[in-house]
């Protein structure tokens, strides 16, 4: 069997072209303020890339080995474990709130780069490139896309009144009136301070304007305060 060693010159030129790919996904993610930005997904796409060429180099270690030795080396088992250990640095760039999740496309972008650092830790350079380039197209370019299409968009509205007296009905007509489709609805009043708050969970459409619907909640007597939240892919 040939050495199958890497020269160091090779494993810089790896490192460096992880770094570099690393960089390009990081910094569209660093322009949209995303929390997974430039630095994380550098140190991603490196460590990933170094994860693959100690594998390799593991390999090439052990080479003398025969088949009758008790010691098995296996290239794949560290990649598979970094793309295995990427589950919990995903979970930690997804942030999960009430009515809304945030952080997916973040999570999938660091999922992608830990791929694309395998791939020039193992030499595919190619394919590392063109995966890059299509993870930029889905990140980027498609984003213009996606806003442009009407989808459902889940809404948690918050309204608190200085009475307790009961609203729901009015809501409900509201909403009806600007046709958003309510999914839920929870009450809570403070009795000494005359003070209520309805927590309306909605689906409405992207194309919609928010600011006709909020101009439509004005017209509720004692309303004191109005926000809301909407779930982002991120």
């Amino acid at each position: 069997m040939g050495d199958l060693s890497i020269t160091a010159e090779t494993i810089l030129l790896r490192l460096a072209l992880a770094a570099l790919l690393g960089t390009i996904i990081g910094f569209e993610r660093e322009v949209h303020g995303r929390p997974a930005g430039l630095r994380t997904n550098i140190v991603v796409v490196v460590a990933s890339c170094l994860l693959m060429i100690i594998s390799l180099e593991l390999t090439s270690l052990f080479q003398s080995l025969d088949s009758q030795s008790a010691v098995r080396v296996d290239p794949g088992r560290i990649a598979s474990y970094a793309v295995a250990g990427m589950g919990f640095i995903g979970a930690g760039a997804i942030m999960q709130g009430r009515g809304s999740v945030r952080g997916l496309t973040s999570a999938a972008g660091l999922w992608a780069g830990n791929a694309i650092g395998l791939a020039v830790g193992a030499g595919f350079f190619l394919a590392a490139v063109i995966a890059t380039a299509f993870v930029l197209l889905a990140l980027f370019p498609l984003r213009n896309v996606y806003r442009a299409i009407s989808k459902d968009t889940d809404i948690m509205v918050i309204l608190e009144f200085e009475t307790c007296t009961d609203k729901i009905w009015e809501l409900r007509e509201i909403f009806r009136e600007h046709r958003v489709k309510i999914l839920n609805i929870s009450f809570e009043c403070e009795l000494e301070i005359h003070h209520s708050k309805y927590a309306v969970e909605i689906r409405l459409k992207s194309n919609r304007s928010w600011s006709e619907l909020q101009a439509g909640l004005r017209r509720l007597e004692d309303l004191t305060h109005v926000r809301w939240a909407e779930g982002d892919e991120g």
